[in-house]
């Protein structure tokens, strides 16, 4: 899971490492989460020796047969001479095709010596080319009065030329929550987050939707009745429930005769003076919440105080939980880097991932915002933090409750079952690990203490004791 969170950081393969048996098994979470959501890794592991191979002896299982369905490449290697190649096959397909690839290395094998091979340079994936009509797509914006662009983080590397795209055809952007971050709130084409606390309204009104690399989170959002263009890198992230307009392949050569094709656009002006509208109000409504002052603290509070705090070049690691989707509604994002799990969604991520992205970025603050049921799935990992003297700030909305889940009941018409959490004091239980605990439970103190955590340069744990009132939006 660190190595995910470095590689979701860095946008750079990373590497993680493990011992047979259980130390290989043990991965497979993290593998699985870097698999569905399109991040390189390169994975090594041990195995028993090559005479022991397929045999009765302790620790032994088929690593190629686990880790087959999860990586885009798994191998065994089995003489020293081929080590140079096999790495070289397993980094390049890593790279080429944004996905986890996996090695077994029998023990014998590890101790033998390396052979003095010249080390290749690993060869670039050529340049994809376009699939889909690029002047159908056109015909189909320019006919179109109100847009809307949803972009996700396959934008992100795009990030100026789809804003640019998004200017000429004069439609409102919604970042997916893969890509928070990728421009300023403050531009006023922006509408805030989408997610289960939040739909802006001008989403229902569009008569044409752009999902601009979009992550599959945000699909569900798109009213069946408009007209649906997808700009994406590979046709396996399309969302064909929508039967979008397609067009896949080199980005930058799409966006560019986009471009060129819209020169002469038309935007509506009713339509952008709409969209400035909304966005001053929503960030207004954003700006108030600051001041709330219930007890338990409200969740929405305590995202309006981050925004209020949070280096502009903060890394945020999102767990899963209710909390989420109030940080989808409330995050008025700076320049900051958000890391969430687009397609696995693990309970339990948000804090390696954090510490994997506070190795890659030393320099930067590391922010991980989790629900107590997710953090004490990885609690351990204050340790690893203390250890390495890593300074995540890991914040936690604590309900005593696994709040998702009890509305999703309450929902269906359901009694609640098995969704109350024991959970130990957790500023006590960082202490005891090393780290620095807070508790807040008075919103009047949550500002002064989260302002005095941002800048310790330690790991910190602060648990904020949250309503679990329902929202009205599950």
């Amino acid at each position: 899971m660190m190595a995910c969170g470095e590689a979701m950081a860095t946008g750079k393969p990373a590497v993680c490492l493990a011992t047979e048996g259980p130390g290989a098994l043990n991965l497979v979470n993290g593998v699985a989460s870097a698999y569905r959501d399109g991040v390189p890794m390169l994975i090594i592991t041990g195995q028993v020796e090559t005479a022991k191979l397929s045999s009765n002896t302790k620790q032994y299982f088929n690593q190629q047969q686990l880790f087959a369905p999860i990586t885009g490449f798994t191998s065994l290697l089995t003489r020293p001479e081929s080590t140079v190649e096999v790495f070289k096959v397993a980094m390049e397909k890593a790279i080429g095709d944004n996905t986890p690839c996996h090695l077994s290395i029998p023990k014998d094998i590890f101790l033998s010596l390396a052979h003095d091979n010249e080390i290749p340079a690993l060869g670039r994936p050529y340049p994809p080319g376009v699939s889909g009509s690029i002047e159908e797509a056109i015909k189909t914006i320019i006919a179109c009065q109100k847009p809307i662009m949803i972009t996700g983080k396959n934008a992100v590397p795009y990030k100026d030329k789809v804003f640019q795209l998004a200017r000429r055809i004069g439609a409102g952007i919604i970042p997916a929550q893969g890509a928070r971050g990728i421009y300023p709130d403050t531009q006023d084409v922006l509408l805030g987050g989408l997610g289960e606390a939040h739909i802006p309204p001008l989403l229902k009104q569009s008569d044409c939707v752009l999902l601009i690399g979009a992550s599959p989170y945000e699909h569900k959002f798109v009213p069946s009745n408009v007209k649906v263009v997808q700009v994406d890198t590979r046709p396996q992230n399309l969302a064909h429930h929508l039967m979008p307009l397609s067009l896949t392949g080199d980005m930058v050569l799409i966006l560019e005769r986009l471009l060129e094709g819209l020169s002469c656009a038309m935007p509506d002006t009713r339509w952008q003076e709409e969209i400035k509208k909304y966005h001053d109000a929503h960030l207004e409504m954003i700006r108030m919440e600051a001041n709330l002052t219930e007890v338990p603290i409200l969740p929405q509070k305590v995202v309006s105080v981050l925004n209020d705090i949070l280096p502009e070049d903060a890394v945020i690691a999102i767990d899963c939980g209710e909390f989420m989707h109030w940080f989808d509604r409330g995050f008025v994002a700076k320049k900051q880097q958000v890391i969430i799990s687009d397609y696995w969604r693990c309970m339990g991520s948000g804090l390696p991932f954090g510490l994997g992205a506070q190795v890659a970025h030393p320099n930067r603050k590391v922010v991980v915002l989790t629900g107590e049921g997710g953090f004490i799935m990885t609690i351990q990992e204050i340790i690893t933090a203390v250890r390495y003297s890593l300074p995540v700030l890991i914040i936690i909305f604590n309900n005593s409750k696994y709040l998702l889940e009890k509305h999703r009941m309450q929902k269906e018409g359901m009694n609640p079952f098995g969704v109350d959490v024991e959970v130990p004091v957790f500023a006590s239980f960082a202490k005891t690990c090393g780290a620095e605990g807070i508790r807040v439970d008075k919103p009047e103190t949550l500002k002064d203490l989260l302002g005095r955590a941002m800048v310790l340069n330690w790991p910190v744990v602060i648990d904020v004791i949250v309503s679990d009132e329902k929202p009205g939006f599950i």
